[in-house]
């Protein structure tokens, strides 16, 4: 991917937000990581939560070239359809006899194979084997049904990689509940259940699967400390961001 399409655009890269210190420290390492593989500054901000707010971060750009949101958020849901669209909305209106530019927003970090290769790899740094327990995929939930596809599509490809059957459990907003799929495991017979989370980095949602009674529950995708994690989700939005620029140009120079 030629990245060089980004030289002359914002980059805004916005995660979802949490008041855990950990999720907080972990998110500002990805911006940081994202910033370095794309050779460009980057503006972090988060949709909810945290400061500063991404729509605050969008008014705030110079009207002197066009930029991308990149969502740290690993499906299609309320925040990337609706919260975000609203955000670069916000891109001020330029001056007289400028050029107009505008904001697009790229797609969510997830479904993606790289992904579900560093959801095995959590998994196993936490003591899981293939054959001992059941794994149940641990995702935040959405209410909006190409979010909930996109949480099957990524069970389905972590079930490719660790080559076993991996069934899903959300934390609201869709059902089956976390601790249900959890139960639904061993009701079928399973008598051990690791989670395997698919959570960016800790917080409430992350304490939810650590809840729901599983035997073993994997690390966010962002761990501390492991710089090679951080790069892989940092090349994988930076990515996103280098496609939508791409699509962009394509559409204005047809």
């Amino acid at each position: 991917m030629d990245l060089s399409v980004l030289n002359h655009l914002h980059l805004v890269a916005c995660g979802h937000g949490t008041r855990d210190p950990r999720g907080q420290s972990a998110l500002a390492a990805l911006v940081e990581e994202i910033g370095r593989h794309a050779g460009v500054p980057v503006h972090g901000c988060s949709v909810d939560v945290q400061e500063p707010e991404v729509g605050d971060v969008v008014a705030g750009l110079s009207p002197d070239a066009s930029g991308v949101i990149v969502p740290l958020l690993l499906s299609t849901g309320f925040h990337t359809r609706v919260d975000l669209k609203r955000a670069a909305h916000r891109f001020p209106a330029p001056g007289d006899g400028e050029p107009e530019h505008e904001v697009l927003v790229a797609d969510p970090l997830g479904p993606s194979v790289r992904l579900a290769r560093l959801q095995a790899r959590r998994l196993r740094e936490a003591g899981w084997e293939p054959g001992e327990e059941h794994v149940v995929m641990g995702v935040a939930g959405s209410s909006v049904l190409s979010g909930r596809s996109d949480a099957e599509t990524q069970r389905d490809y972590l079930s490719q990689v660790l080559e076993v059957p991996v069934s899903l459990g959300y934390g609201a907003s869709a059902a089956p509940e976390i601790g249900e799929a959890v139960a639904a495991a061993r009701a079928e017979g399973a008598r051990r259940v690791a989670i395997s989370s698919y959570l960016l980095a800790p917080g409430t949602f992350y304490d939810r699967l650590l809840e729901a009674g599983a035997d073993r529950v994997s690390p966010p995708l962002l761990v501390e400390d492991d710089a090679e994690g951080t790069g892989v989700v940092a090349d994988l939005a930076v990515s996103r961001a280098a496609e939508c620029a791409h699509r962009f140009l394509e559409g204005t120079q047809r």
